[in-house]
């Protein structure tokens, strides 16, 4: 009886245990490293700024995750575009965004002005031990897009499953320039038909969002690309441009998290 007694303590003593490990990993924040280029950082029309730096899609997306109660935090040591490389976004401390990320703790990224797949190559690997992400959202192509801009982020992406193979990652499909550029159109279709299904395929946790779409005057039409969507024109998106595309990364994260 005593045995009985003995073993019945026991147990009970590994399941407390169980539920405090369980309870304690789901507290966890889900690591998530915004990965990219200066869209990623949330440029608009710099170096002027006359279109205010409102985080770009980080902040429309920290409001969404934060509102669905998802535990997060964002990682990555980027400080652009704070660190006025590219002019001065608060105009001397007199524009401030409305709101604002470092008062939150989340104004971590890997975004950076002017860097492609192969600048980001360099530095992954490091990244990857130092931020620790549960989930990496890729926007990068647009700097120097060409026709074998494809090849560099395939071998980017073997680099960050090379350094975690069960990270999730949301590749997205990118931005226009101003102009209809067929480079950057068959980079995108890529990404949808023959890289996310491949890696799926292997057995990893991949997929995209269109990003490109939302910039176009008909949904139909590739080449019907709005500027005016464009904060300075060119290439960086508007505030409110930069929210919807927090709306569909905001979408392919709750898909990524419930498998």
């Amino acid at each position: 009886m005593k045995r009985i007694y003995q073993h019945t303590i026991l147990a009970v003593v590994c399941l407390l245990l169980l539920a405090t490990n369980v309870s304690g990993a789901e507290k966890q924040p889900l690591r998530i490293m915004p990965l990219g280029d200066s869209i990623t950082a949330g440029y608009t029309d710099n170096s002027a700024w006359k279109h205010p730096f409102e985080f770009g899609y980080r902040s429309g997306l920290y409001k969404r995750l934060t509102n669905a109660n998802i535990n997060f935090t964002f990682v990555g040591k980027s400080t652009e575009p704070l660190d006025n490389r590219f002019g001065d976004p608060t105009h001397g401390g007199k524009v401030l965004p409305k709101l604002d990320l470092r008062k939150a703790g989340q104004d971590g990224h890997r975004g950076y002005g002017g860097w492609n797949a192969v600048a980001i190559e360099k530095h992954i690997t490091s990244w990857m031990k130092e931020d620790k992400p549960d989930i990496v959202l890729l926007l990068i192509g647009i700097n120097g897009i060409y026709p074998q801009s494809s090849n560099d982020l395939t071998r980017l992406i073997e680099l960050i499953y090379q350094a975690d193979k069960e990270v999730k990652l949301i590749v997205a499909q990118i931005t226009p320039l101003k102009d209809f550029n067929q480079d950057l159109f068959n980079y995108n279709k890529h990404i949808r038909e023959t890289l996310v299904p491949e890696y799926k395929e292997k057995g990893y946790q991949i997929s995209t969002v269109d990003l490109y779409t939302p910039f176009l005057k008909d949904l139909k039409d590739p080449t019907s690309i709005d500027i005016q969507r464009l904060s300075n024109l060119y290439n960086h998106p508007s505030n409110e441009l930069y929210d919807q595309m927090a709306e569909r990364w905001f979408q392919g994260i709750k898909k990524m998290i419930k498998k």
